[in-house]
């Protein structure tokens, strides 16, 4: 990789930066990170598409960047702790508002990616790192069901990360943190009886990230008390609500049946400059998809894989879910259909668009030359 695409990678601590700004200015300010993700989303879809290989990376350098992410993430949290509870006096209930919302957005873009990256290493430290980025959204063990569930469920009716036809983002979100809290004790506690282990036990994974979050809490309580609790309560769920809209936009609506390869055509791309440097290639999809275990910096953008416009845009319209059918959902489903879908998979496609109440548009269509 070039210089600059080495500092591509940093633009999420960039971002991160402008949040622990706005919480240090204090007021109004405090809005400013959430200011600078609408930035990005004003400014992402301008750029047009980015196809550009990152190969030839030094794997430290690369990874030195990585890790670096949860500097500026924890320095995010220390300020946040520390404006909420030494400035009661100074903050409106908008002031409050916005400081999570900010808080919440900033994690997001500086913790999440680089925890899912983490999530496919097969070190104890990156897996350790990654738990605590997740531990800020009460979920230092997800990567349990996104490993073990979702890169093998992939768009089939077992996936915990795959929305279907017509679902709003809204229902989503609490079936998909639902299942995948569920899948991920079932998981932790199918490992621990193998090994003979109970519950109480300190290589118990979900009571680990129990423990994290709730020495989070009382850390909060400490330095902002019950304000500063329930205010990161707040961001939790504002975080857990960010990440299954990024899963809600990467997999809507796609078909896959059990048991065959992940392929291609199983994931939605949305290749742009900004959204790939502020997510570590998680954009990149069926690349993801095809191997979890390649590091983000030696994916490879399929442009004749299914695509969207900028997550970002994505993330915006998928709040409104009639503008997001409309716009996104079904134009887009219908051209995977039709030119991505295989046999099989258009059989599955007739019968998810009549349980959303959607159109038949495959009936009469021929079949695509390749699948």
């Amino acid at each position: 990789m070039t210089r600059l695409d080495y500092l591509r990678y940093m633009s999420p601590a960039v971002l991160v930066a402008s949040g622990i700004l706005g919480l240090l200015l204090g007021g109004a300010w405090v809005w400013l990170g959430f200011g600078a993700f609408l930035l990005v989303a004003a400014i992402d879809p301008l750029l047009g598409k980015d196809h550009g290989m990152r190969r030839g990376a030094h794997p430290l350098l690369a990874d030195t960047i990585l890790y670096f992410q949860v500097v500026p993430v924890a320095l995010l949290w220390v300020v946040f702790a520390w404006r909420i509870g030494s400035a009661n006096a100074e903050l409106t209930a908008l002031d409050y508002l916005g400081a999570a919302v900010s808080v919440a957005f900033m994690t997001a873009i500086g913790g999440l990616p680089a925890a899912h990256e983490m999530f496919h290493r097969h070190s104890t430290l990156g897996k350790f790192v990654g738990s605590v980025l997740g531990t800020i959204f009460a979920s230092g063990y997800s990567s349990l069901a996104h490993v073990h569930v979702h890169h093998i469920d992939t768009d089939t009716p077992d996936d915990t990360e795959t929305p279907y036809r017509g679902e709003s983002v809204y229902r989503f979100v609490v079936r998909a943190a639902y299942r995948q809290h569920r899948r991920s004790w079932q998981i932790e506690m199918a490992r621990l009886r193998k090994l003979d282990l109970g519950f109480w036990t300190p290589r118990n994974l979900v009571l680990r990230g129990l423990t994290m979050y709730a020495l989070l809490l009382g850390c909060f309580y400490l330095a902002a008390g019950l304000t500063g609790m329930l205010l990161l309560m707040l961001v939790s769920a504002l975080g857990l609500f960010i990440l299954e809209i990024f899963s809600y936009i990467q997999h809507y609506g796609l078909l896959r049946e059990p048991g065959t390869p992940i392929e291609d055509r199983h994931a939605w791309n949305h290749l742009t400059p900004l959204g790939r440097a502020l997510t570590f290639e998680i954009v990149t999809h069926s690349e993801h998809h095809v191997d979890p275990d390649r590091p983000y910096w030696r994916l490879t953008p399929r442009p004749a894989a299914p695509q969207m416009p900028s997550a970002v845009t994505c993330f915006v319209l998928a709040l409104i879910p009639p503008l997001w059918e409309k716009l996104i959902g079904r134009p887009l489903l219908q051209h995977w259909d039709t030119h991505h879908a295989t046999a099989r998979e258009r059989e599955l496609a007739i019968a998810a668009n009549r349980a959303a109440g959607w159109p038949d548009w495959l009936s009469d269509a021929p079949m695509p030359s390749a699948a």
